[in-house]
């Protein structure tokens, strides 16, 4: 509802494409310069007036620039799906700062400016109003704004402030649901920790496990490209002052005729794999460091799907991650670590259905909440043309009410 989803996918692929093209600039840059030192053998004015120094500060210009600006783009968009998570599991309709603030670690005064760049480009359905509150000048406006709380199993109403508790003060029962409208539309937040016992894909990104096997192929596919680029590395500087070889490449017909080009063509092959495994293997760290954070993300999804509660705590979840940790690894777990790593996979879409919220003054985690828009809570069939404020369910016949809000 809060991300412009279409957008964000076309902005993904390009910062790809452009982080991919400017680590290749980059590149050319670096080995065209390291060929200027080495064939010029230092002479600085030589250097200085050769035409290929203006190419090689083009392309690190270009390639610089790329990189920069597609990881900018990309720390955006993960902070433009963390912000939507937390919109999307609000049962007020407003926002403020300091609640933001308090979730994240950062100042009032940078959520602002955060916000203020991510919503021309990748957010929407929200905006900053002013108040009359001192303390909150300025406060956030979602679209939607929730009309009941009530328990599905014995249809009592609630307050919000009980629902976030996750039980029903009349039946005990956390089988909970909150009915919000957005515009004309109607969706509802439920509490469904009774009904997906054990289903670690509920927490998991769709396309979570496609994106595991991608980063694996890629991860080999650079290992591969490392091995070949070490072997002609290691080749070519063993026999850079090997006579014998010079000497038998000097009379195997190719056109060189002297040891001077024979090093020389060697140089520029040394010179190309170096930049070629410095390369490549950056892209077998960044595959690596990937697929851990998949990793991570499974293994929250696996410990989130066997707590029953629809919250838990910060440390309940640090004591559970040390007692599934070996041996000599637990003692760096504290809750602000396994804050962190839950945040990070959330921002990078690896995990959904859970969201840090923070009520009673404690920081937890948010889980099963399962948003179902535009659907009867009967039975769960679509809300189709509803042209009224009351809307009777195709299917069941339940007169479900505020599926139009009146202005």
């Amino acid at each position: 509802m809060y991300l412009k989803n279409g957008l964000i996918e076309f902005l993904k692929v390009k910062n790809v494409i452009l982080l991919i093209l400017g680590v290749i600039f980059t590149s050319l840059s670096f080995s065209l310069m390291t060929q200027l030192v080495v064939g010029l053998h230092g002479d600085f004015l030589s250097i200085i007036r050769a035409g290929s120094l203006i190419a090689a500060f083009v392309f690190f210009v270009f390639g610089v620039s790329m990189i920069v600006y597609s990881r900018i783009s990309r720390m955006m968009i993960n902070e433009a799906v963390f912000f939507s998570g937390y919109f999307e599991g609000d049962l007020n309709g407003y926002v403020d700062f300091a609640e933001l603030a308090e979730v994240t670690g950062k100042t009032p005064e940078q959520i602002q400016s955060r916000l203020r760049w991510l919503r021309p480009l990748y957010m929407q359905n929200f905006r900053v109003i002013k108040t009359v509150n001192y303390r909150y000048p300025e406060i956030i406006e979602l679209y939607s704004k929730t009309v009941t709380c009530s328990c599905r199993s014995c249809g009592g109403w609630m307050e919000k402030r009980v629902y976030f508790t996750g039980m029903c003060p009349y039946c005990g029962s956390s089988d909970l649901t909150a009915q919000v409208v957005s515009g004309q539309r109607v969706y509802f937040i439920n509490d469904n920790a009774g009904r997906k016992p054990n289903n670690p894909d509920y927490y998991k990104a769709p396309s979570l496990n496609a994106k595991r096997i991608a980063y694996a192929v890629g991860f080999g596919i650079a290992l591969f490209f490392v091995f070949i680029f070490f072997i002609v590395f290691m080749t070519f500087v063993s026999n850079y002052n090997n006579e014998e070889y010079l000497r038998e490449t000097l009379l195997s017909g190719r056109s060189y005729s002297s040891f001077e080009l024979i090093r020389a063509s060697m140089m520029n092959v040394i010179i190309f794999s170096a930049f070629g495994l410095v390369a490549v293997g950056s892209a077998l760290v960044f595959t690596f460091v990937r697929m851990l954070s998949i990793e991570n993300a499974q293994r929250y999804a696996r410990r989130f799907a066997q707590f029953p509660a629809p919250f838990i705590s910060l440390p309940e979840l640090a004591q559970i991650s040390r007692a599934n940790s070996p041996l000599g690894q637990s003692s760096g777990i504290t809750p602000e670590w396994v804050y962190k790593k839950i945040v990070k996979s959330i921002k990078e879409g690896y995990l959904r259905g859970c969201s840090p919220e923070k009520h009673g003054g404690v920081l937890r985690i948010a889980l099963a909440k399962q948003i179902v828009k535009d659907c009867c809570p009967g039975c769960g069939a679509p809300i189709v043309g509803a042209v009224t404020e009351n809307y009777a369910c195709r299917y069941c016949g339940r007169i479900i009410t505020g599926v139009i809000r009146k202005k």
